[in-house]
């Protein structure tokens, strides 16, 4: 059952072997958790595509085939029993964005759920230098908040160029969002520059209150 500034998720790296990776890790964890519905936080932005030439005329490239290949959407028709949704509004301002963000998983509370989280790069780097393609501590910290009991946030991450990058960034995802220790999803021999971190929502992971 399927039914500016910004974090983008880019059309042209829609449908490459990194999905195949995504998806069978969201499946999977679905099992485990035993969760109903799949949150896709898309972090989207639009490409403007080049036109063709053909035989000295140019002219675009039809929308249906862009539509064929690049629709990330296009993952709601996954034969599952899990319910995939996607929030693929395109992402112009980031306060906005993340209220929008909030909003659609309190709109689903009640519901066991994955809340993936899909950013073109990952989790801001800890240099004081985030840009367009990154989360902010801040706003990761506000969407695990908004989570129900039971929930769980999965998060893409990006090699950056740092030194033993899997653990440094593991840590920091755990820190952000006050657990003890994250887990990770991984496939090294098919798209080893990415990875999923992941944590499931319970009472005794809420940050105390003074």
């Amino acid at each position: 059952r399927i039914g500016g500034e910004a974090i983008p998720m880019q059309d042209q790296w829609y449908g490459d072997k990194r999905d195949l990776v995504k998806w069978g890790t969201l499946l999977e964890l679905a099992r485990k958790y035993q969760v109903t519905q799949i949150l896709q936080v898309l972090y989207h932005r639009s490409n403007i595509w080049n036109p063709i030439e053909i035989d000295g005329d140019f002219v675009p490239i039809p929308d249906e085939v862009i539509q064929h290949f690049r629709d990330a959407k296009s993952i709601c028709n996954l034969n599952s029993s899990v319910l995939v949704q996607v929030l693929g509004e395109t992402f112009s301002d980031r306060e906005r964005y993340l209220q929008y963000v909030v909003g659609e998983i309190q709109a689903r509370k009640g519901i066991k759920k994955i809340v993936f989280l899909d950013p073109d790069t990952g989790l801001e780097p800890r240099d004081g230098r985030p840009n367009r393609k990154h989360v902010l501590e801040s706003e990761l910290e506000m969407i695990w908040n908004s989570l129900s009991d039971g929930d769980v946030l999965v998060f893409y991450q990006h090699q950056p160029h740092i030194p033993d990058w899997i653990n440094t960034k593991k840590r920091q995802f755990a820190e952000v969002i006050r657990v003890p220790d994250a887990k990770r999803a991984y496939a090294p021999l098919t798209a080893p520059d990415v990875v999923f971190f992941f944590a499931q929502k319970a009472a005794e992971n809420e940050p105390t209150r003074d």
